[in-house]
Order: structure tokens, then C-alpha cells, then sequence
């Protein structure tokens, strides 16, 4: 039996804290994880696009991801108002969603070390040890804590409170709507491709993937849509984030809560604005949602015996479809600086931290740069031809969750 190589505490049960678990098991560390979201997470069904750094990291915790596990698109295009194609370009790809890679990982992890429900309410970072707190007042000490509970970490929050979330200008109205609900004629123009439409300061994509029990079949999958609109902070973000209690909530709003009104609007406008082929899927998605988007940036990933991974230590717009990727690499490579024995761990744990340090910052500019346009009127000349720049046709098709994160990273 492999001697247990210490403690480690994972705040964060979802795609980073998963994958991280998985690999430091196999390692012989005593692995916890802790999610406060218990089974919610499951029913996630959002789509995200796979990148080799997924295959990888997957793959080495013992979790191969297959094509069926997904839906391949051959290629992009481009609508015009009128819903011809202005422009297509061959880009194969894979497409999948969240939710089924997430119980794909979440079978793999042992239910005695995932506890469902668990509500961090801070971590202190000592010189050997982390103290974990939660809200019924108990505390648990762990070797090394890591942070990996989303944007909105509990974790970042107790070792670098300075560090705040920043408000880009825009949501993304989101949904997904059964395949077997769109009309023949344009799921026929929609499957296999991602679609995209460029109304003036905005865009819209949408993709198939997986449907109701992850199923990959022809008609029974889903499409995803995202439609990302400016929505300058002050009243229209109090208006859009106003629940149907009359209770703001500016980091995001359940879907069932959003009033009738709100989303009414939006379908309004998707008649005005969109091509023909969007305004059915809009039509036909019973209920959509709303998310602010938001970025933020950490200058240090190591806290004495805390680490920081996935969206708690990078929050980047989600224009390079990135995200999920990024964080089972962030993932993999901390998994593979513990293996170095004891004296040699803290030195290959500041050399992973410069490393992903250099990765998320070239992400959020990449990311801040496709999404530039979308936060209103430009304000200098700078601006103007930045975001003239960025939503050009061509530049978006090619790096809008782009099938080599890494080029576009370095452009």
C-alpha cells in the first residue's frame, strides 16, 4: 500500500477541484474535497469546447474523454441579417457540455472524500498548514489547501481580499433548447457548425451538444446559444439584475427569478436584431438566462500553504473558450510539481506559479481584446480602432473558443 504522502483540502468540487483530486490520489496524498453546491452542479448543461490540455489532464487522472462524449461541428460560419451565410470556414471541433464531463470526472472520485454541501467560510494560510472554516463553526487543518471554487472564491477571498471582481460592460443572455423543438430546415443549417451573427457592438454564437442524459444522437442533443450585449453598469444592469422578489443580485440571477419583462425584452429585440435562424432557436428555448460578465486577475497564486487555481485565480471574458481547458491544466501541472519529493516541493511549486502566471495573464488580454468592442461606445481613437480590429469577421471566426488557444495566445 502506497504510504499516504499528507493532507490536502480542495475547496471547489467542480471541473479543477476534481481533476487536481484525482491526480494527488494517485500520488498517495489524502485528498478532500469540499462543494458547496452539492448536486446542483451536476445539472449544469452549459456548452464549453474541449481543448488538448482537457484530453490531457483527463486522461492522467485516469478519465479518458471520448468523441461520443461530445458532438463534432466540421466548420463555422457566419450569418447575415437575412439569414444567408456571408461567410464559412473549415474548423473541425469538438463540442460537449459541461455537465456530462463534469459526472464523467465525478464518478471517478471516491463519495467518502466528496462532501456535498460543504460551506467554506475562510481558509488561513500558515507556514505548515492550512485551517479550512466552515459554517457550522467546525475546522478541519489540511498539509496544503487548494483553491479551486470559481470566481467568486471563498479561498482568493481569505488570502488576497484587495483582489475584486471588475464588471466588462456586457452580459450573455445563454440558453439551450432541445434539438428535436427547432424546425427541420434550420437545425439542417445549424448542426455540424458553430453559427455566429455580429449585430452592431454585439455577437451571437450557438453550437450543438449533448441533450438530456448526455445523449450524443442526432435529435435528441442540444443547442447552445450565447448572445453577448452591452449593458452599461448604473440602471439597466439594476434593471436586467432585479429578481421577481424586487431584490438586486449584480453577480448573477437564477434563472427562474428573472422577471417576465426582462426576458420578453430580450426576445423583443432578438426579432428586431437577429437572422431568422437565431430568433427560432431564441423562441423555442424556454428559459433563458443572464450572466454579467466579469474578469479579474491574480499576481500571486501561492499563500504559504494555499495555491489558487481554475477561475479563482484567473477569471477571463469567455470569448476564447478557454476557461474549463485552462483549469484542468492549471490543474495537471500543480498535480505535477507535488510530485516532486519534500525539498524539492516549494521550488517546483513557484516555478508552476511563474508558468501559470504567464498562461492566465496572456488569456485575460486575449480574452479582453475579442470582447473589447462589447462594452459600449469606444472613448478615444485607441479604442475605436482596437475594437474595429476585434470584430471583424475573420478575427472572430478564427478566435472565438479557438481551436489552438495557444496561437491566438501568443498573437
Amino acid at each position: 500500500m502506497t504510504a499516504i504522502r499528507g493532507s490536502v483540502g480542495v475547496i471547489g468540487g467542480s471541473m479543477a477541484g476534481l481533476t487536481v483530486g484525482l491526480l494527488l490520489r494517485h500520488q498517495g496524498w489524502d485528498v478532500h474535497i469540499f462543494e458547496r453546491s452539492g448536486e446542483e452542479l451536476a445539472s449544469r448543461g452549459a456548452g464549453i469546447t474541449p481543448h488538448q490540455e482537457l484530453f490531457d489532464a483527463f486522461r492522467q487522472a485516469g478519465a479518458d474523454i471520448e468523441n461520443a462524449m461530445g458532438v463534432e461541428a466540421h466548420g463555422r460560419i457566419l450569418f447575415a441579417q437575412d439569414g444567408a451565410i456571408a461567410a464559412q470556414i473549415e474548423a473541425p471541433q469538438l463540442f460537449t457540455s459541461w455537465g456530462l464531463l463534469y459526472r464523467f470526472l465525478r464518478k471517478k472520485f471516491p463519495d467518502d472524500r466528496y462532501h456535498n454541501g460543504a460551506i467554506v467560510t475562510s481558509v488561513a494560510a500558515k507556514d505548515q498548514a492550512a485551517v479550512v472554516s466552515f459554517d457550522d463553526g467546525s475546522h478541519e487543518t489540511f498539509d496544503w489547501v487548494i483553491g479551486a471554487d470559481g470566481l467568486r472564491s471563498v479561498v482568493r477571498e481569505s488570502v488576497a481580499p484587495e483582489l475584486k471582481l471588475s464588471y466588462t460592460g456586457y452580459v450573455a443572455w445563454r440558453g439551450l433548447v432541445p434539438e428535436s423543438l427547432i424546425p427541420a430546415a434550420v437545425r439542417q443549417q445549424l448542426e455540424c457548425r458553430m453559427a455566429f451573427y455580429l449585430p452592431p457592438g454585439e455577437h451571437m454564437l450557438g453550437y450543438t451538444v449533448a441533450g438530456p442524459n448526455d445523449n450524443c444522437k442526432p435529435g435528441a442533443r442540444s443547442y447552445n446559444w450565447v448572445w453577448y450585449r452591452p449593458t452599461p453598469a448604473g440602471h439597466a444592469r439594476t434593471e436586467m439584475f432585479t429578481d421577481v422578489d424586487g431584490n438586486y443580485q449584480p453577480d448573477g440571477i437564477a434563472p427562474q427569478q428573472i422577471r417576465a419583462r426582462v426576458t420578453a425584452a430580450m426576445r423583443e429585440d432578438a426579432k428586431r436584431l437577429l437572422p431568422p435562424q437565431f430568433q427560432t432557436v431564441i423562441d423555442k428555448t424556454e428559459q433563458p438566462f443572464i450572466q454579467p460578465i466579469v474578469e479579474l486577475a491574480c499576481e500571486r497564486l501561492l499563500f504559504k500553504r494555499v495555491a489558487l487555481i481554475g477561475d479563482a485565480a484567473f477569471t477571463a471574458r469567455p470569448h476564447i473558450g478557454f476557461g474549463v481547458s485552462k483549469a484542468a491544466a492549471d490543474a495537471a501541472t500543480l498535480a505535477h510539481a507535488f510530485e516532486k519529493p519534500a525539498e524539492d516541493l516549494v521550488a517546483a511549486l513557484i516555478e508552476w506559479e511563474h508558468e501559470r502566471l504567464r498562461v492566465g495573464s496572456a488569456l485575460l488580454k486575449r480574452s479582453a481584446d475579442l470582447g473589447c468592442y462589447l462594452s459600449g461606445a469606444p472613448q478615444t481613437e485607441h479604442d475605436a480602432a482596437r475594437y474595429e480590429a476585434f470584430r471583424q469577421p475573420d478575427v472572430l471566426m478564427r478566435g472565438i473558443a479557438a481551436i489552438d488557444p495557444y496561437e491566438s495566445l501568443a498573437g
